[in-house]
């Protein structure tokens, strides 16, 4: 059997809107086609001042999106300005790792290219899936988790004296 080659990873287009409402509809059921639609359009904006916006992972040319991530660009106390990918979300669970390895590099150029200093992504999920002793607990009920990675390790936030 073939093992299967690591998607390719890309900014949201226009074209590729209707085609994730299937994982929209999974994984945020309480949104409409009409208001993803919507959202989806707006997330799809080409330009170098765009903050926010969703990158899909998908397994070649005109095939369709197996995975998205939303993102946006902040700052936080901490970290310095930070591309936050709030949620990330895969229709495939049998490849769920694969699709992820090949999302976090593409975070990674991008926060580069938007002169982010970290990284923060946050994962829902099941709180008994969720037992990581190294990753912090963010609500009681542990189903939400946050990890933030530096992108220059050498480099130190200084704390106001």
């Amino acid at each position: 059997m073939q093992a299967v080659p690591p998607p390719m990873v890309r900014r949201l287009d226009r074209t590729d809107v209707p085609l994730l409402y299937p994982l929209i509809r999974i994984s945020l059921p309480h949104i409409s086609l009409r208001d993803w639609i919507r959202i989806g359009r707006r997330m799809a904006r080409p330009g170098t001042r765009v903050h926010e916006g969703i990158l899909v992972a998908h397994y070649g040319p005109g095939r369709p999106p197996c995975a998205m991530a939303t993102f946006r660009r902040g700052f936080d106390l901490y970290s310095g300005d930070t591309l936050t990918a709030d949620y990330i979300l895969t229709l495939s669970y049998t490849h769920q790792q694969k699709i992820i390895d090949a999302l976090l590099p593409a975070m990674e150029t991008l926060a580069r290219e938007m002169g982010c200093d970290a990284i923060r992504t946050l994962s829902h999920s099941n709180r008994v899936l969720n037992q990581d002793a190294t990753v912090r607990k963010l609500c009681s009920t542990s189903h939400i988790t946050e990890r933030i990675v530096r992108l220059d390790h050498n480099k130190e936030i200084l704390h106001p004296s």
